[in-house]
């Protein structure tokens, strides 16, 4: 059965974030304004689930390329909804089970991750199934979207995630490693044809050389970055319009 690292205390009227740093050392805030906020700075995760015969989830790691780190998910739901936040968002760092929230009512919750921005914009996020969704989860997430309101974070709950949305995503991802970064000269001459050539099926012909999909790795690893950009809802054809940043 689960088990956390981080043990539940009883409420005291306030909303309170905590968290362990590198060393494990217990960090308690009250969530109440942003400059406190900014100390927080999830060194270890505060929830490890623990592994038992016949469990459904998949546990194992994202390589998460805005962070350029591997990072835990519970589930393959995680892992999705990890990829997701990965490629909308500029991410540079990002912690699995960074922090017990205890609200205000006597409450609490782990969100699943804590990722920062390159804005420097501090991104909380839960991967919830809907079907799965219990009143209890419903008033955890409604008291986080509360309390990040307070402090300026965003809050982002992955209650569904479709298979085209998940698969267009996977697609992508294989190239989203920074090994397939083009050269400046390569980048633009794909952004520089992609203009002129609106759908994928086109722009893929027109970018061919005399080495079979010499390019290809370096197109996808740009639609990663959504430096070209297409509907990630409905499933990727040769007919895909793509559009240059």
């Amino acid at each position: 059965m689960k088990y956390t690292t981080l043990p539940k205390t009883p409420g005291d009227g306030y909303d309170r974030i905590q968290w362990f740093d590198a060393k494990r050392v217990t960090h308690t805030i009250r969530a109440n304004d942003p400059v406190t906020a900014r100390t927080v700075a999830p060194g270890e995760r505060t929830r490890k689930p623990g592994k038992w015969k016949g469990q459904r989830p998949y546990q194992g790691h994202y390589w998460c390329a805005g962070a350029r780190k591997s990072v835990f998910h519970e589930s393959m739901a995680e892992y999705a909804g990890m990829m997701l936040i990965d490629h909308l968002y500029d991410i540079v760092k990002v912690d699995a089970q960074p922090m017990l929230m205890t609200f205000a009512d006597g409450t609490f919750h782990y969100p699943d991750y804590l990722a920062v921005e390159a804005s420097g914009v501090r991104h909380l996020v839960d991967v919830h199934p809907k079907g799965l969704t219990k009143p209890e989860h419903e008033q955890a997430f409604a008291n986080t979207a509360r309390v990040c309101e307070v402090i300026g974070w965003r809050f982002t709950l992955i209650d569904q995630l479709s298979d085209i949305v998940r698969l267009n995503l996977e697609m992508m991802g294989r190239y989203r490693h920074h090994r397939y970064t083009p050269t400046p000269a390569v980048e633009e001459h794909i952004l520089r044809t992609a203009k002129t050539n609106e759908s994928f099926g086109t722009l893929r012909r027109a970018l061919m050389t005399d080495k079979p999909g010499e390019l290809m790795p370096f197109l996808f690893h740009l639609m990663w970055r959504r430096e070209l950009t297409f509907d990630l809802t409905r499933a990727f054809t040769e007919h895909t319009p793509l559009t240059a940043a």
